[in-house]
């Protein structure tokens, strides 16, 4: 049985605060009550500001119309309007699509207009916004303090570029989209496995464990001899392009980064530590019954709820899976490569939000003060979201305590922001592609090396001209 459950103890803590803040209105201030002030910056008098943002979204952070009259919606709509009282601003949210926001963004800031304060994009639509230079560098600005824990350290390092800092990510439920191994719980006992939680705390859940077990859950249930269709029983059933990614980097490596004494960008991918993930991950998929790679892809959620994979790596946005699914379930960390790294490593997948600021925004002082409050402000909103998770979609304190193992370790590659910026930069990902899932490529090391000094190239002529 889970803890005593939170999330209706913070429904209705946000439900007196925005009854508070409704009544604080006729004061003209909006306080959380009891002369208590909102966290984040000192009220101030920033002269009518409107704040534009933009948001490509669909609003997932920022309070919906459709989410108005839930305790989700009337609190963050009680945030808003506090600052918008406390920092005489008012607030211009405008919806634009993935696909609209750099063709509206480049003739803004080609015609030097300031279009937004902030830009609030998926991780998979940023790219284009970076090589196309329109973003402007987020630790220019005074009023922003990048080191507190609002803010996300980990995309800082991997978007920073001669110096300037292009993205980052808080205020919102980023984490929502961590990676994350979700096991079936039932089959999982059924094999008499050892108790993964366990694993977990002890450092011991690696992938050399995961393959172990993998192979384990494989089966022929046709009762052809062989395990190789979706009927069989396999280790595990996964969109390869995600696993792919989050595989890499839970083992500590990257498709693109900046390198410690050139500065430059370069693959480490390339390198013999690249290389051995690949091929760690070409073994794995040459086992018989470990990893389902056959037609009917996308059916992986079905295989997974009737006992046909052990594993289905996922990010922490299962819902499908809790509506659908009457065994028990359970979420596990990415697994270490061996038991001598330090931390397990998820990333975010690429429908998690960023935040960057336009090259021509030149109210920073203002920008900083509004971004900081809302990242203060709207931590009730991320407590909400995190106790949904923990009461609504998992199932035992276990998977909750896995948390703390996934949340804190987050790790980022600016080559996957950079995915759709350009062909090259899924050279290191295709070829892995077609080394580890569709065996068109043998030999991994002769195929990124022959493609290495190309991609290189044309990767730092993006950020450096060169």
């Amino acid at each position: 049985m889970k803890g005593v459950q939170k999330l209706g103890l913070l429904i209705l803590a946000a439900l007196m605060l925005a009854g508070v803040a409704a009544c604080d209105r006729a004061g003209g201030s909006a306080r959380q009550g009891r002369g208590e002030r909102w966290p984040g910056p000192e009220p101030q008098d920033l002269g009518g500001l409107v704040f534009k943002i933009a948001d490509n979204t669909n609003f997932r952070f920022l309070p919906r119309d459709t989410e108005l009259g839930t305790p989700m919606g009337d609190l963050k709509h009680t945030i808003m309007e506090s600052i918008m009282e406390d920092f005489n601003v008012t607030f211009d949210v405008v919806r634009i699509t993935e696909n609209d926001m750099l063709n509206q963004l480049t003739p803004a800031v080609m015609a030097g207009d300031l279009f937004a304060h902030i830009i609030i994009s998926t991780t998979w639509a940023f790219g284009g916004l970076i090589s196309a230079g329109l973003l402007g560098d987020i630790s220019a600005v005074p009023t922003l303090n990048l080191d507190s824990d609002l803010w996300m350290r980990h995309v800082h390092r991997a978007t920073t570029v001669r110096g300037e800092v292009l993205a980052t990510a808080g205020i919102f439920e980023h984490w929502d989209r961590a990676s994350v191994v979700v096991f079936q719980k039932s089959l999982w006992n059924q094999l008499n496995l050892p108790d993964p939680y366990e694993l977990v705390r002890r450092g011991e859940w690696t992938w050399d464990r995961f393959e172990e077990f993998a192979v384990l859950a494989a089966q022929d249930l046709t009762g052809d001899g062989v395990v190789d269709n979706i009927n069989d029983r396999w280790g595990m059933a996964v969109i390869p392009d995600d696993f792919m990614r989050a595989t890499v980097l839970s083992m500590g490596g990257r498709f693109f980064d900046f390198h410690p004494v050139t500065g430059r960008l370069y693959s480490p991918m390339a390198t013999p530590e690249g290389i051995a993930i690949a091929d760690w991950l070409r073994y794995f998929s040459l086992i018989p019954g470990a990893w389902y790679r056959g037609p009917g892809q996308n059916n992986r959620t079905e295989m997974f709820i009737n006992r046909r994979a052990l594993f289905m790596p996922h990010d922490l946005h299962i819902w499908e899976v809790v509506r659908a699914m009457d065994d028990d379930f359970g979420i596990l960390p990415y697994p270490k490569r061996n038991a001598e790294q330090p931390e397990y490593l998820s990333v975010a997948s690429h429908n998690a939000m960023l935040i960057g600021i336009p090259i021509t925004n030149n109210q920073l002082e203002e920008t900083g003060i509004i971004m900081e409050a809302l990242a203060a402000r709207f931590a009730p909103v991320r407590e909400m979201q995190r106790a949904e998770l923990e009461d609504i979609v998992l199932r035992s304190d276990e998977d909750i305590e896995m948390l703390d193992y996934i949340i804190p370790n987050l790790a980022c590659d600016i080559g996957f922001i950079m995915a759709i910026a350009g062909p090259v930069w899924n050279t290191p990902m295709g070829t892995l592609y077609n080394y580890t899932f569709n065996h068109t490529v043998n030999d991994f090391a002769s195929e990124i090396e022959s493609r290495r000094m190309a991609m290189e190239v044309a990767i730092n002529e993006v950020f450096f001209n060169e």
